[in-house]
């Protein structure tokens, strides 16, 4: 009997030696991110890691514009980081969103995250004034910063006048941005058919004292090229040497590239 009832007990545990134990079906979301919204242009993209012991069959983002109904996206992920984008909304719209993962045994769901449209400004100081030639009649900006800038609204003004705002577009970290005045790129001009966008209002002389002055959305100012005497004719370009943050020279044109190391002739007379 005692050799029978060893024999049984032997089997109950090879029995449930065998039962695995149930897996924790549930996943776990974490390192939520997301985008600025500087303006209404702006998408934001989050970005969450999502992570489970059983396959994840979806993960959304789900989202509010102030008391609106809630828009779901759905997100796409590579190596457990997802990601999915709420499009661009209005300035001041308070959005919130919760990242919302499920697999076959269940779903979670994150806290709540909220962000404002244009509650952070866009830096545009690192933009400034490159070159600024009379004969050819342009005028350079370069982005001297580490990141691209939306310059939507930054503008131009000629000897006070306003003469240029900023389209919708991205100028990339140490790029340049070439402007040309409607003297030269009307119907049979040197520049027809350029970029009507980068085009300013006003002429521009190599001869004549000239203020330019490039200034932010609310006309706060960036940079003042004010030339109150004229020495002499500008032979070609008045130019920041080195680019974005040097003093300024006479040197050959360069535009929409980078200015010559040439110091020789400063400019006198600026203000």
């Amino acid at each position: 009997m005692k050799k029978f009832i060893i024999a049984a007990l032997a089997m109950v545990f090879a029995f449930t030696s065998c039962v695995k134990d149930d897996v924790y079906p549930f996943p776990a979301i974490s390192n939520i991110s997301n985008t600025i919204a500087y303006n209404e242009l702006d998408d934001v993209t989050v970005t969450a890691t999502v992570t489970a012991f059983v396959a994840i069959e979806e993960v959304n983002l789900v989202y509010k514009v102030g008391g609106g109904a809630a828009q779901t996206v759905k997100m796409t992920g590579s190596s457990n980081v997802y990601t999915g984008v709420i499009p661009a909304q209005a300035m001041g719209a308070v959005v919130t969103y919760n990242v919302v993962a499920k697999t076959k045994g269940g779903s979670t769901t994150s806290n709540e995250v909220s962000y404002t449209v244009g509650v952070i400004p866009i830096d545009f100081t690192p933009l400034k004034l490159n070159e600024i030639n009379g004969n050819d009649k342009f005028i350079e900006i370069i982005n001297t910063g580490s990141k691209a800038i939306n310059i939507k609204g930054i503008k131009i003004f000629k000897d006070t006048k306003d003469v240029w705002t900023g389209p919708n577009r991205d100028l990339a970290a140490g790029a340049y941005l070439l402007l040309y005045s409607e003297d030269v790129v009307g119907a049979g001009g040197k520049h027809e058919g350029y970029d009507p966008e980068l085009v300013f209002t006003s002429g521009l002389s190599a001869k004549k004292a000239v203020r330019v002055q490039l200034t932010d959305p609310v006309k706060k100012g960036l940079d003042d090229f004010n030339l109150v005497t004229v020495a002499k004719t500008a032979p070609a370009s008045y130019s920041r040497v080195p680019d974005g943050t040097g003093k300024w020279y006479f040197t050959t044109a360069t535009p929409g590239a980078k200015n010559t190391n040439d110091t020789s002739d400063p400019v006198t007379g600026l203000q």
